[in-house]
C-alpha cells in the first residue's frame, strides 16, 4: 500500500510538472510590451543599413504594421521616409518601427481606460499644423488622448488624400475601441471567465483519464516483463541439458547423424527462444510507444486548452499571437525529435533482430551474437539519442534567434579542450567500438591480454572486466588492449604433448594414444564436447630426454580444460597398463 501511494504521488507530481511546463511554454515565451518607447532594434545595430525584420523598405518609404493591443490583430500600416543609416538618423526623423510602436502603446492606454470606465470612447479627427490627428475622448477625461497623425507619406503610400485616409483609419480605430469596450464589460468578462473555468475542469478530467490509462499501460508492461520474459541464459542451459540427454541415449554407431540432428534441434530451440525474446521486446516497445502517445496527448491537450483560454479571456488576449508562434514551434519540433528517437530505436532493434536470427549463422555464432546484442544495441541507441537531442537543442535555439554558428564554434573549441584533457577516455571509447564491431571477444569468452587472462564478465565501450582462476576481477581499459588471445572463439583445442622414454617402442606409443583417443571419443558423456576425433600427430621431437609425442583435441568453446584433464588421466592409465615410461632429465 505504501508503494502504491508513493507511485500515485510521483505520477501526480509528474503530470503537474508537465502542465506547468506547457503553461510556461505558452505564456513565458511571449514578449510583453513595455510602456516606454523602444530603442532601435538590435538588427539595425548589427547592420545599420538594413531595416529591422518588422519593417519593409519600399524605395523612399519604410512600412510597419500597427496591431491591436488587445490580441495583436492587424489594423493598418504606417509609413515613414526611409532611414538608410539607423545609427545616425536625420534630424526630426522618426523610424517607422518606433512610430508604429508608439501608436500601439497609445492604443494600450485605450485598453486600460476600457477596464476602469464603462463610458464609450469616441475617435475623432482634429487638425494640428495642417495635419489630421486621430484622438480618443470620453466623458471621464477632459483632455482627449492623441493616437496618431496622418502624414503625407501615409497618403502617398495608400494613394489617397489625407482626409479620406484619416477617415478610414478613424472608422478602423472606432471599431476596435468599441470591440475593446464590449469585451471588458462585466457581463462578457464573467461569461468568458466561466467558460475558461469549464475548459480547465475539462483539462483536469482529461488529465485524470490519461493518468489512469498510463497507469494501466505501466502495469501491463511490468507484468509482461515479470511473468512472461524468460532469461535466455536459463533457456540455453535447459537446451544444453536436453542435448546431452539425447547424446547419452544415442547408440555409438549413430553418432554422426545423431550429432547433426541434435545440433539442428538445439539451434532450432535457441532460435525459437530468441524469437520469443524479441516478441516480448516488441510488445514492450509497443507499450512504450503508447506511453509516449499518452504523454504527448497530455501535452497537446493542455496546449490547446490554454491557447483557447488565452484567445477567450480579454485580459489574456494580448498573448494570443505568441501562443501559436514559438511554443507551437517548440512543441512540434520536440514531438518530431522524440518520434525520430523512437523510430531510430525501433530500426536498431530490427537490425539487431535480423543480425541475430540470420539462418546462415552457425549455432556458436548465434550464441555469441546474442551475448553482444545488449552492448551493441545500447551503444547505437545512445548515439542516436545524443545526435537527435543535440539537433533539437540547436534548432530550438534557432527559434529564439540565438546564433547557433557561434555556439557550434564555441562548442568545437570546448570539445577540443575536453578531448585534449581526456585523450585516454576517447581512446577507450574508440577501441571499445572497434572491439564490438570486429567481434574480437564477447561476454563469456576466455581471453588473455598481456599477462592477464580470465573469463570476460563485463564489456562496455570503456573497460573490459575479466575474472581469473583465483576469482579476482581484473578491469582493463580498452585503450590498453592491443593484442588479444581469444581461447574460446567458436572452438577450442587441447594441445596435449608428452615426453616418453627413448627406449620405448614408438609404434606401440602411437598405437596406445590412438586407442585411447578412439575410446575417449566414443564415450557419450564426452562426445558432445568434442567437435572431431582427437588427432595423434606423431613424434615432434627426439632428444636425450626422450621422444615428444603430440595429440590435438578440438573441443567446443570452454571445454578444453575439462577435456584435457580427462584425456591426461586416460593416457596415464593406458601407459601404466602397457608399461610405457615417460622421459627423464
Amino acid at each position: 500500500m505504501f508503494l502504491f501511494n508513493r507511485f500515485l504521488r510521483l505520477t501526480i507530481i509528474r503530470f503537474v510538472l508537465s502542465s506547468l511546463v506547457t503553461i510556461v511554454l505558452v505564456v513565458g515565451c511571449a514578449t510583453i510590451a513595455h510602456s516606454q518607447l523602444p530603442s532601435l532594434p538590435t538588427a539595425a545595430r548589427n547592420d545599420p543599413r538594413k531595416p529591422p525584420s518588422n519593417v519593409t523598405r519600399i524605395g523612399e518609404y519604410e512600412v510597419a504594421n500597427v496591431y491591436s493591443p488587445l490580441d495583436r490583430k492587424f489594423l493598418f500600416e504606417v509609413v515613414s521616409p526611409t532611414i538608410f543609416n539607423r545609427e545616425n538618423p536625420p534630424e526630426k526623423s522618426l523610424p517607422v518601427e518606433v512610430r508604429a510602436e508608439e501608436i500601439s502603446q497609445r492604443l494600450q492606454r485605450v485598453t486600460k481606460r476600457a477596464i476602469y470606465t464603462n463610458q464609450n470612447a469616441i475617435i475623432s479627427i482634429t487638425t494640428l499644423n495642417n495635419h489630421p490627428i486621430l484622438q480618443l475622448q470620453d466623458d471621464k477625461t477632459a483632455r482627449p488622448l492623441r493616437l496618431l497623425t496622418v502624414t503625407e507619406p501615409d497618403a502617398d503610400y495608400y494613394g489617397k488624400p489625407v482626409e479620406i485616409l484619416a477617415e478610414e483609419w478613424r472608422k478602423e480605430l472606432q471599431t476596435e475601441v468599441e470591440r475593446i469596450d464590449k469585451l471588458f464589460t462585466s457581463k462578457v468578462l464573467l461569461k468568458r471567465t466561466g467558460e475558461a473555468l469549464q475548459i480547465i475542469l475539462g483539462l483536469l478530467l482529461g488529465s485524470g483519464i490519461l493518468w489512469f490509462l498510463r497507469r494501466i499501460l505501466v502495469k501491463k508492461q511490468k507484468l509482461l516483463q515479470t511473468y512472461h520474459q524468460e532469461p535466455i541464459n536459463t533457456v540455453e542451459q535447459t537446451a544444453i541439458k536436453g542435448t546431452e540427454e539425447v547424446i547419452t541415449d544415442t547408440q555409438p554407431t549413430q553418432f554422426s547423424e545423431e550429432e547433426a540432428e541434435v545440433i539442428a534441434r538445439y539451434k532450432s530451440r535457441l532460435l525459437a527462444i530468441i524469437h520469443k525474446k524479441f516478441n516480448i521486446e516488441r510488445q514492450q516497445g509497443i507499450y512504450s510507444f503508447l506511453l509516449w502517445l499518452v504523454f504527448w496527448t497530455f501535452i497537446l491537450m493542455w496546449y490547446v486548452g490554454i491557447t483557447i483560454i488565452i484567445y477567450h479571456v480579454p485580459f489574456l488576449m494580448r498573448w494570443s499571437t505568441y501562443a501559436i508562434a514559438t511554443p507551437l514551434a517548440l512543441l512540434t519540433l520536440w514531438f518530431f525529435i522524440s518520434l525520430a528517437i523512437k523510430i531510430s530505436k525501433s530500426l536498431i532493434d530490427s537490425l539487431i533482430r535480423a543480425w541475430v536470427i540470420h539462418p546462415s549463422l552457425s549455432l556458436s555464432e548465434t550464441q555469441r551474437i546474442t551475448l553482444r546484442t545488449a552492448t551493441v544495441s545500447g551503444a547505437l541507441k545512445g548515439l542516436a539519442t545524443v545526435v537527435f537531442i543535440t539537433l533539437g537543442i540547436l534548432w530550438s535555439l534557432g527559434l529564439f534567434d540565438v546564433p547557433t554558428n557561434s555556439i557550434l564554434a564555441g562548442g568545437a573549441v570546448i570539445g577540443i579542450a575536453i578531448s585534449l584533457g581526456s585523450q585516454n577516455l576517447i581512446k577507450d571509447l574508440v577501441n571499445g567500438c572497434l572491439i564490438l564491431m570486429e567481434d574480437q571477444f564477447a561476454v563469456g569468452d576466455v581471453i588473455q591480454i598481456g599477462d592477464k587472462s580470465g573469463l570476460v564478465e563485463n564489456l562496455n565501450l570503456r573497460v573490459t572486466q575479466l575474472r581469473n582462476a583465483e576469482g579476482q576481477l581484473i578491469t582493463i581499459p580498452n585503450s590498453n588492449i592491443v593484442n588479444v588471445c581469444n581461447l574460446t572463439r567458436l572452438w577450442s583445442r587441447v594441445d596435449f604433448s608428452i615426453i616418453v622414454a627413448y627406449e620405448s617402442d614408438p609404434k606401440q606409443v602411437l598405437d596406445v594414444l590412438r586407442k585411447v583417443s578412439q575410446q575417449f571419443y566414443s564415450k557419450p558423456e564426452w562426445r558432445a564436447r568434442l567437435l572431431e576425433p582427437p588427432e595423434v600427430l606423431g613424434i615432434d621431437d627426439i632428444s636425450h630426454i626422450g621422444m615428444l609425442v603430440r595429440v590435438w583435441i578440438k573441443t567446443a568453446p570452454m571445454e578444453q580444460w575439462s577435456v584435457g584433464r580427462e584425456f591426461r588421466l586416460l593416457v596415464r592409465q593406458a601407459f601404466e597398463e602397457n608399461n610405457i615410461r615417460i622421459g627423464k632429465p
